[in-house]
């Protein structure tokens, strides 16, 4: 019941009662005065958060008998200065900062070069050659810095996380230009993720990955530089963006997705996903996927037509155009070869993308607590 909480009602002070002055003749009106002042003190000590300064008890005495006039001018000068002393204090320059205290501007200041904070030069693996300069850099060079505190919140934060804004939203913080990172091609979007992670923490990534073959499950480290980044070559460019079918011979165009197709087929798989059980359909998400990219088969270029297009052509000819549109010749290639420890035969994954590729785990050492940097 908000309307009847207990609120302390203010005193009104008068300016009699701060200047003090006046105090009556007797010994007993005089000390009765003192001790109001004292109180008056205090609580105005409590509202403020601060310690009470009494005069009186650095003084070692007590007033008694008639207040001389020059004593009493003399306490009044003394809390003037001691008003302006303090009026002084808070109208400080250090006391008056917006970021916080001198102490703390400093030592943010000091993070850039203690903490490793500065960019770091990036050349994409499409080397800018589907930008523009407008969606992305031309030249293909972008800088980027290490994570902080700040993107770390982000990408624990659920609603970011579960409508795929927190990816854009720390490629854009970490990145020096101002490009929204959402127009950026999935290979080179791919590539941002993994020199983040490295430049943020370490290279190494400890994960636990399956033998398909035996089903055992170990604890391995995969080094991030050592996967291997093909750039783009230079008689490839959006101007190749097309091809033939191999079985019914259709010409086909088609782009390269970016991360906003990236988000718009992860809503449509959610989508379908709350109603698969209870339509009975297939899940059409690859082909969905698929009609988003193409262009234009043989003229025809209405992406609901071209999906049905897709139900009916040979799967010789799907997994080509799959194939072809996920793939272009330039990016990380995220394959990893595992050897087992324990039968020390070879086996090949996909990197894994799991909760400690941005939130290591911690290892715990003699006496210390350290972060694996991986």
């Amino acid at each position: 019941m908000a309307d009847e909480t207990f609120r302390p009602q203010k005193r009104s002070i008068s300016q009699e009662d701060i200047e003090g002055t006046a105090y009556e003749s007797g010994a007993d009106n005089a000390s009765e005065r003192l001790s109001e002042m004292a109180a008056m003190r205090q609580r105005l000590a409590d509202e403020v958060g601060r310690e009470v300064e009494n005069p009186s008890e650095d003084s070692g005495m007590r007033i008694s008998g008639k207040v001389p006039e020059a004593f009493k001018q003399a306490v009044a000068q003394k809390r003037a200065q001691g008003q302006q002393a303090r009026t002084e204090s808070r109208n400080s320059p250090s006391e008056m900062r917006v970021t916080g205290s001198g102490r703390l501007e400093e030592l943010i200041a000091g993070i850039g070069a203690k903490g490793g904070m500065i960019y770091e030069k990036v050349e994409l693996p499409s080397r800018g050659k589907f930008y523009d300069g407008e969606n992305g850099p031309s030249d293909g060079v972008i800088h980027l810095r290490p994570m902080t505190g700040e993107e770390e919140e982000i990408l624990a934060t659920p609603r970011f996380v579960k409508k795929g804004q927190a990816i854009n939203m720390i490629f854009n913080k970490c990145m020096r230009e101002g490009y929204d990172s959402a127009n950026f091609l999935t290979q080179d979007r791919t590539y941002m993720l993994i020199y983040l992670r490295g430049i943020s923490y370490t290279p190494e990534y400890d994960v636990e990955v399956r033998d398909p073959d035996s089903d055992q499950t170990f604890a391995t480290t995969i080094n991030l530089n050592e996967l291997y980044v093909d750039h783009c070559a230079d008689d490839f460019g959006p101007e190749n963006l097309e091809d033939v079918l191999p079985s019914t011979g259709y010409k086909f165009r088609y782009r390269l997705a970016i991360g906003k197709d990236e988000q718009l087929i992860q809503e449509y798989r959610e989508r379908r996903a709350k109603n698969f059980d209870l339509s009975g359909q297939a899940d059409d998400t690859l082909l969905y996927r698929t009609a988003h990219l193409i262009e234009e088969v043989e003229g025809l270029t209405d992406k609901l037509e071209i999906q049905t297009l897709l139900k009916k052509l040979p799967i010789q000819d799907v997994a080509y155009l799959r194939t072809v549109v996920n793939e272009p010749p330039f990016g990380v290639d995220t394959k990893i070869n595992i050897t087992n420890p324990y039968t020390m035969r070879d086996f090949e994954i996909e990197l894994p993308l799991e909760s400690n590729f941005f939130f290591p785990r911690a290892k715990r050492t003699k006496n210390t607590i350290s972060r694996t940097q991986a």
